[in-house]
């Protein structure tokens, strides 16, 4: 790559992080409970943007230097990957992120980053092990940052569809598509250590990454809002549970509660009275149509049922043989093909939403799966009047008890 086209490179990189920055440190994060560590999280990246633009634009007037560059590539590599890692987990785990050890891992990173420049100007007979050596470090690191987020990601996922009793992941899925896009990145720092002219591919990717990163901050609310009250809960549960003492943390965990260690669970034949009372309320949950309702806490179901978890689960396992969610997603297909019989205009789209779903690939997908076509099949057929598939298999008594 020549002089000209790395300056230029360099020069607009800076420029464009240098807003990104700005752009950032104006966003502004409702005072939610459970967005405090993304607060902090916002407030160390900002930093670090405007240090990349400095560099990238000492860079610009200094021009390429082959024994300079790939030193300073792997530490700024190493250090992003460190950051973005941990923006990631703040967004889905904020708990897990405790800033005592960030700060110890940002100086550990930064002690390396010296020690190889030490030996870059120093050392030079050994500098080449030092620079091997870092390399296997980062991709050390970066495996490390993989499987912690993974880790991270499915514990999320599986407290937002237990919280919701629903199917959730695909409205997590832009965390997991931004943490491996970042790392597809990092990735590709390795070769550019030793093929230059790639930079001119590199510079443009990471820029682009780095405005993601700050749409993702400026949009969390809108597209995490439903997940708040699960990251806050785990976060807050979290730090009360680190404030028992080891030996009495058994009393406190959720084995002992009463609806979890048995005292609640029902064994034989459920009593009569509370059958009667679910079986007549779960009727009325049907009349209401309050299956129709998204972003409603499983717990409030039950709450509303005037049941427990417990009782309610083996109830519907007992008359249905599937779960409370599984019942529910019947009751809703069933009403969109009722619906789309009614009004064959209504759009895949906001039956979805009208039905109580909040991905519309999960509707298309359940809809497949209980119809036996698709939305867009069975629209086709209701509106050229053909002879239309039976309605979604319905428990026997899933309309009428």
């Amino acid at each position: 790559m020549d002089e000209t086209t790395y300056k230029i490179l360099m020069g607009t990189s800076a420029f464009i992080v240098a807003m990104l920055g700005s752009m950032l440190a104006t966003t502004t994060i409702p005072p939610e409970c459970g967005l405090e560590k993304l607060r902090k999280a916002r407030n160390i990246l900002v930093p670090s943007y405007f240090v990349l633009a400095l560099l990238s634009l000492v860079c610009c007037f200094t021009g390429y230097d082959h024994r300079i560059e790939p030193a300073s590539t792997l530490f700024v590599a190493s250090f992003q990957a460190f950051l973005f890692t941990i923006s990631m987990l703040v967004f889905i785990r904020p708990g897990e992120v405790r800033w005592s050890i960030v700060f110890r891992q940002a100086g550990g990173i930064a002690a390396a980053g010296i020690i190889l420049f030490v030996a870059l100007f120093c050392f030079i007979d050994y500098y080449l092990w030092f620079f091997y050596t870092g390399i296997a470090a980062y991709i050390i690191q970066l495996t490390i940052y993989t499987r912690k987020f993974t880790q991270a990601y499915r514990k999320t996922v599986q407290e937002v569809e237990d919280y919701y009793d629903e199917d959730e992941e695909n409205r997590l899925a832009w965390v997991k598509t931004g943490f491996y896009s970042a790392l597809a990145i990092g990735i590709m720092a390795i070769p550019i250590l030793f093929f230059t002219d790639w930079y001119k591919f590199f510079v443009p990717l990471y820029v682009l990454y780095y405005s993601f990163m700050v749409m993702w901050f400026v949009n969390y609310y809108r597209r995490m809002k439903f997940a708040i009250p699960v990251i806050a809960a785990t976060w807050q549960n979290g730090r009360a549970k680190a404030d028992i003492p080891e030996e009495d943390r058994d009393v406190y965990s959720g084995n002992n509660v009463e609806e979890e260690n048995g005292k609640e669970q029902i064994t034989g034949d459920f009593p009569t009275e509370k059958e009667r009372v679910l079986h007549e309320r779960l009727q009325q949950y049907i009349d209401r149509k309050e299956y129709c309702q998204m972003d409603i806490p499983f717990e409030e179901v039950v709450t509303s049922l005037g049941t427990t978890k417990s009782f309610l689960r083996r109830y519907m396992n007992d008359n249905y043989g599937m779960w409370f969610s599984t019942w529910r997603n019947e009751l809703r297909i069933n009403e969109a093909c009722i619906l789309w019989k009614k009004y064959p205009e209504i759009s895949i789209m906001d039956m979805s939403l009208r039905i109580g779903y909040t991905d519309n690939g999960n509707f298309c997908r359940d809809f497949k799966k209980m119809v036996g076509t698709t939305p867009k099949e069975y629209c086709m057929q209701v509106r050229t009047k053909s002879k239309a598939k039976p309605e979604v298999p319905m428990s026997p008594e899933a309309n009428s008890y």
